[in-house]
This record gives C-alpha cells, structure tokens and sequence, in this order.
C-alpha cells in the first residue's frame, strides 16, 4: 500500500511540474494590462529573478510574444559577428572590454532575447565580475525552465511552448535519427489562438511544439 502511495505522488509531481500554457488568457491579460502583467514582471526579472513564481515567469516570458520589442532576432544576427560571436565561456578580458557596453545595451532593450543573457553571463565571467555574471546566467536558466516546464511534448494537449521559429527546430532533438530524409514528417496546424502547433514525427516517435502566437 506504502510503495503505491509513493508511486501516486511521483507521478502527481512529475505532471505538476508541467504547466500548461493559457496562450489566450495571457495574450488577454498582457494586452489589457502589460504593466502588471508583463513590465513589472520584467524588472523584477531583470533584478532578483528568482522571486518570480512559475507562472509569473510563463506570464512574462509568453506574454513577450504580444509586446513589440526594441531588440529583435533579426537585430541580434545583424550584430552577431561584432558582439555575441566573441561572447564566448573562456573569453579573453580585453575582448570582454571591448563589447561589454554594446552588450549591455542591447540586452536592456530586450532581456528575454534567448541567448542573450547567457552571453552576457560569460563577458561579466571574463571580466571578473561574479554577481553580474551568475545573474545573467539564472536568467537564462530560468528561461529554459520555463519552456520545458511548458508541456512534455509528447500530445496535442501539452506541447512544448516556444516563442521563436528558430527553437521549434532546435526542440526536435529526442527523436531517433531518421535514416533517410523522407522519414522525417512535420504536420502544421493553425490553432484558434493564432498560435501554430506542429507535429514532427519519425517512425512512431512524436513531438508536438507550438509556436506562441504564430509567425
């Protein structure tokens, strides 16, 4: 009986550690009200983000996705060779100088960017600077939590939730290597909150992810 109870709650947890995402009720909540629902989330974010529960940082982080930022992916490429190529772990202090302050401002103009905050983790790294560091890099861990707590991937009904084409694809990687190219199948499906859910399959293995908001 004991052994069945601690298999009952193991379970509970595992599902619970998994929040579904309202895509309507925070696409509702942020555009009628983004200073509660989204900015000051964000500060908060940006300064102890740790404070943040679960679905605060699903309400910040998925929200995002209806706010218009100043920093956007096509700008991150666009600056891609001068500043984030040279943010690497184990980067030199002069080359962590020389771009700390164009890093700066570009993450301020949109923390949330994925990839960002990590990148800045490893320039304040290089430059000595501890507290700024683990910071930046909590942040971006904390982003990653929040989309694999999004859903396991594994129905229709608890996709992994991403706000980017660019990690739908990146999201792929448990499924068994195709062994050739035509065994890999993707099914898109437009879904009533403009969001795009997509199935990729290989054989009998399957993931779902969808696209918060669409493209």
């Amino acid at each position: 009986m004991m052994k069945q109870i601690i298999v009952f709650f193991s379970l509970l947890l595992y599902v619970s550690a998994f929040c579904q995402i309202n895509t309507e009720e925070i696409k509702k909540k942020v555009l009628e009200n983004p200073k509660t629902y989204y900015y000051d989330y964000l500060e908060i974010f940006k300064m102890e983000p740790a404070k943040l529960t679960q679905q605060e940082l699903n309400q910040m982080y998925y929200g995002s996705r209806f706010i218009e930022s100043e920093y956007q992916m096509r700008d991150y490429n666009q600056d891609y060779e001068k500043i984030w190529k040279l943010a690497k772990l184990g980067m030199s202090k002069n080359k962590a100088l020389k771009i700390v302050e164009d890093a700066q401002t570009k993450y301020n103009k949109n923390p949330l960017l994925k990839g960002v905050a990590l990148e800045l983790s490893y320039i304040y790294k290089a430059l000595g600077n501890k507290e700024k560091s683990d910071l930046y890099y909590l942040q971006n861990d904390l982003i990653d939590q929040t989309i694999e707590n999004s859903g396991t991937g594994k129905s229709e009904d608890s996709p992994i939730c991403v706000i980017r084409a660019g990690d739908m694809i990146s999201k792929i990687s448990s499924l068994p290597r195709a062994s050739k190219p035509s065994d890999f199948k993707q099914k898109m499906t437009d879904l009533a909150d403009g969001s795009i859910l997509t199935t990729y399959s290989v054989g009998d293995s399957k993931i779902y992810i969808k696209l918060v908001g669409g493209f």
